[in-house]
């Protein structure tokens, strides 16, 4: 199945949350999960990777290498079985959060992503792709 189309707009300086229902009938225990926000599909450099171990950003600079394990950690990633405001278990509902600081760093622009989920048998199924537009803050 091909990954559904979602475009997510977002605001530098300001705390992301965004809750998603993959499936109610399918409990994500043990599943691993990876979201990468990218200028372009095929651009190496990351400005987010976010995971269910956490949210790593490029800080200062904006962007950075996973490949070379850069990046500054930052607070928030995907949760699991969770609901809207990260109450744990409601089945299939995945939370993605990231945390001011890291939003801060981020050049106001259009940017693209997507999101893979990978089960207990390590099957991976790209879920939701789109445009992550993030919008300049004015109060800083």
């Amino acid at each position: 199945m091909a990954a559904a189309k979602y475009d997510i707009y977002a605001e530098q300086g300001t705390t992301f949350k965004l809750h998603l229902q993959y499936d109610s009938f399918v409990s994500l225990t043990g599943y691993n999960g990876e979201m990468q926000v990218r200028d372009t599909e095929t651009d190496p450099k990351v400005y987010l990777y976010l995971s269910n171990r956490g949210v790593t950003g490029g800080g200062v600079t904006g962007d950075f290498d996973p490949t070379l394990g850069q990046g500054i950690a930052g607070v928030g990633g995907l949760s699991f079985n969770t609901g809207v405001d990260g109450t744990p278990g409601v089945s299939g509902g995945i939370l993605i959060r990231i945390d001011k600081t890291t939003m801060s760093n981020i050049p106001a622009k259009k940017y693209f992503y997507d999101l893979k989920l990978t089960n207990t048998n390590n099957e991976a199924s790209r879920i939701i792709e789109g445009v992550f537009e993030v919008n300049r803050q004015i109060t800083r």
